[in-house]
């Protein structure tokens, strides 16, 4: 072989070396970009996730009937992480699972111990609280919040008030019109109450565990919301708060059975109408009836050959209607029954957005591992204070049974 054969052998080789070390580089990186692809990839798994629970505008979305994921998870953690504070948690298969799931809720995943300055103070969830209260519940979804303060609160409340004059002719006067304004009162009433949660919980996920309890929450405070707001006649039980229905009775917003007509079956249809004629005009084009649900089937007897679409519900969730206006179902108005139950009352009509719900502050959870020390038991108690006033005398009346 002839040198410059040699010597070009010998470049062919050496370009070839050239070439798989740059192919090999070129592999390296590859493999150092399916990496960073891959960690990419897992990240926005992770981000996905994270964004599953959270609305477009930043906030928490839940879905209907629960509280978002989030919140449950805080709630549960806050409670495995006392029991586990106290001990109660030595007994449970899934111990370290619910464990490590609290402690990763708030970044305790590292730690061997869990001491009471481990444990952050409950995470802000009460707007979602709030509004779980309100699909439970009446009062909280209708009324006009008022926030309370220190003391007592006076938002306005309207009197009797002058039309407004119609023509005026061109630069003549015009007549100022009397418009009588006053005030409401609302002021602080607390109402609650403490939830034990044994040793032997049943062994279930955080999530679910937060769910139940908010879910319990949510339905006890709606039920007292409602109980107050409809039914507080000023006595010491209702801590002297005073609802639609006595406020409708004292202002003679008030259709009554005739006497002897004690049980809620001898209601009539008529009845039911006359609660029209009682409120403002202005509330026939807004108001809606408030009955106990177990009036539906009652409701569909009013239907008559002539007159067929008197009550309307297509189905059970479906939007019920009586003569045209909007029922809504609550459970502290009376039931349907054929007995006698005196004095009680059968049904609302009006518009409740004319109507103040005051509240100091929020609905707080706290938690502790000391008040039922005796029997090994953490305690969740769950406050809130509340108030109701009328803005209007004339935006709600109220049917009831006689006396006697």
């Amino acid at each position: 072989m002839e040198q410059n054969q040699l010597t070009e052998v010998k470049n062919l080789l050496e370009g070839i070396k050239e070439k798989t070390l740059e192919n090999a580089a070129k592999l390296k990186k590859f493999d150092d970009l399916e990496k960073v692809v891959d960690d990419i990839c897992a990240d926005n798994v992770r981000m996905k996730k994270l964004f599953a629970t959270r609305g477009a505008g930043g906030g928490v979305a839940r879905g209907k009937g629960v509280v978002s994921t989030e919140a449950a998870k805080a709630l549960a953690s806050h409670v495995v992480l006392g029991m586990a504070q106290k001990g109660l948690m030595d007994n449970l298969d899934d111990r370290d699972q619910l464990l490590r799931e609290a402690r990763g809720f708030f970044g305790l995943e590292s730690k061997a111990a869990i001491t009471t300055s481990d444990i952050a103070l409950p995470t802000e969830y009460t707007q979602e609280l709030r509004e779980l209260v309100s699909e439970y519940g009446v009062c909280r979804a209708v009324m006009t919040p008022y926030p309370i303060g220190r003391g007592t609160s006076k938002p306005a409340r309207l009197g009797t008030q002058d039309d407004f004059t119609f023509p005026i002719a061109m630069s003549a006067p015009i007549a100022e019109k009397n418009v009588k304004f006053g005030n409401a009162s609302l002021e602080s009433h607390k109402g609650g109450g403490l939830i034990r949660i044994p040793r032997e919980i049943d062994e279930q996920g955080i999530i679910p565990l937060g769910q139940m309890l908010a879910r319990y929450a949510a339905r006890k405070f709606a039920k007292v919301e409602d109980t107050l707001g409809f039914l507080g006649d000023g006595t010491a039980p209702y801590d002297s708060i005073k609802g639609v229905c006595q406020i409708a009775v004292d202002n003679n917003k008030l259709v009554q059975l005739g006497a002897t007509k004690t049980a809620p079956s001898d209601a009539t249809l008529a009845n039911l109408r006359a609660l029209r004629q009682k409120v403002a005009t202005p509330v026939i084009g807004s108001g809606v009836y408030y009955l106990h649900n177990t009036w539906e089937s009652r409701l569909r007897d009013f239907n008559t050959v002539s007159a067929p679409n008197v009550y309307v519900q297509v189905g059970p969730r479906a939007r019920a209607t009586l003569d045209g206006y909007d029922i809504v179902w609550t459970e502290v108005m009376q039931p349907y029954i054929t007995d006698a139950a005196a004095s009680t009352y059968i049904a609302v009509f009006g518009d409740l957005s004319y109507w103040w719900m005051g509240e100091h502050g929020q609905p707080r959870t706290d938690f502790s591992t000391d008040v039922f020390f005796t029997t090994d038991e953490l305690a969740i108690r769950w406050l809130e204070e509340i108030d109701f006033d009328y803005m209007a005398v004339d935006a709600a009346a109220v049917l009831k049974t006689a006396a006697a």
